[in-house]
């Protein structure tokens, strides 16, 4: 097996071999990632790096590894870190073997290159292989970091109300942003990231950049919540990301497949809205149609349900909404009245077998963590 740095020549293999690898689940879904596999790490950094081990001889793709490299904020200091993501190796034995004995090496080579400091990697809860393979393998002889837990936090979606659910504050206003608003606005987030590890804002420039790579967002798509003396209490900036990548629902659980039948259910009655059906029912690929509730920022639960509201009534009619909630951050637990799911996830932090555990990890750090909910898969 030979492992090197992949280029833009490798981009049309990985597509294929990306999509090739449903993700378990309730849902199993397909991404497609259009002609781009690149893409979502340009969205999130311009430090990228992505691993692809090919067989000697056929010169299949038999594995992939990427890791995206992040300035943030993490105990008061901003420290360059980076996110392991999009980790595919095939069913082949020697495959697996090979990326063991490679994981630790292509480590150490981002850390040199990149300069840095500490590592991270987001594990769903519910994927009894990978958390097996990697937070508690039965092997400890293999050359693998270990992963200390720093995080656990749950992808919510939201598909609609009950005809009970509260009516938003009127004492809160939500309007559209602009470029009126920006100096207000980025002075809400830096408040707020000073509370939080990992962030990513830290300076008006760091905003900015951030928003600059993220294409097909702009101040304009962003929710502003006001208070009665014109203070902004919340914000969020819902975003579609088929321009960048599509997820295709190939098969449901009993329970997902029971949850699409109530949604079907309360459609009928103007309460919801549907999930798109699996391919063994349509016999053709379709994506889902949903909203990344990005930049989520609330004072409390009632200003984030305002937020909320504004979100679902501007997306489309079969679009649902999607975000990320700290386990411990209690004013982004779905609003009462509202109908959602969700899936726990832990972020994880990967330390090399010869390293202690980081500072960080301590349990007296309760700080929040920003993840935002489209760089979660």
């Amino acid at each position: 097996m030979k492992l090197e740095v992949a280029g833009a020549s490798h981009s049309p293999g990985l597509v294929e071999f990306y999509k090739s690898f449903p993700t378990p689940g309730l849902v199993q879904l397909k991404v497609d990632r259009g002609q781009n596999f690149f893409k979502p790490y340009e969205l999130q950094s311009d430090r990228h790096i992505t691993y692809v081990m090919q067989d000697d001889e056929t010169q299949k793709i038999e594995g992939s590894a990427s890791f995206v490299i992040n300035n943030v904020l993490l105990e008061g200091q901003i420290s360059s870190v980076a996110f392991g993501r999009d980790l595919r190796i095939s069913s082949n034995r020697k495959a697996i073997l090979s990326w063991a004995h490679h994981f630790l090496p292509a480590m150490a080579d981002i850390e040199k290159k990149f300069e840095i400091a500490h590592f991270f990697s987001i594990l769903n809860m519910a994927e009894a292989k990978a958390l097996n393979a990697f937070v508690r393998p039965h092997q400890i002889r293999r050359p693998l970091p270990r992963y200390f837990l720093f995080r656990r936090f749950n992808l919510v979606s939201l598909h609609g109300q009950f005809p009970w659910a509260s009516s938003p504050l009127s004492s809160v206003r939500v309007r559209r942003g602009s470029f009126r608003q920006q100096e207000a606005l980025v002075d809400y987030l830096l408040r707020k990231s000073q509370a939080r590890d990992l962030s990513t804002i830290w300076d008006r420039q760091s905003f900015e950049d951030k928003l600059k790579r993220w294409e097909g967002l702009s101040l304009e798509n962003f929710l502003i919540a006001y208070d009665s003396s014109e203070n902004i209490v919340g914000c969020v900036a819902p975003w579609s990301s088929r321009q960048v990548q599509e997820f295709i629902p190939l098969q449901y659980s009993l329970v997902a497949h029971n949850f699409r039948q109530f949604l079907k259910f309360g459609k009928l009655l103007g309460w919801t809205r549907t999930l798109t059906k699996p391919i063994t029912r349509l016999q053709m690929e379709a994506p889902m149609h949903f909203r990344y509730l990005s930049f989520l920022n609330a004072d409390n639960e009632d200003i984030f349900d305002n937020l909320v509201h504004a979100a679902y009534n501007e997306a489309e009619e079969n679009e649902f909404l999607v975000y990320t909630q700290m386990r411990s951050d209690l004013h982004l637990r779905k609003p009462p009245g509202w109908v959602g799911a969700r899936i726990p996830y832990g972020l994880y932090c990967m330390v090399p077998p010869d390293r202690p555990a980081p500072s960080f990890l301590h349990p007296n750090n309760e700080n929040h963590v920003e993840i935002e909910p489209f760089f979660v898969g």
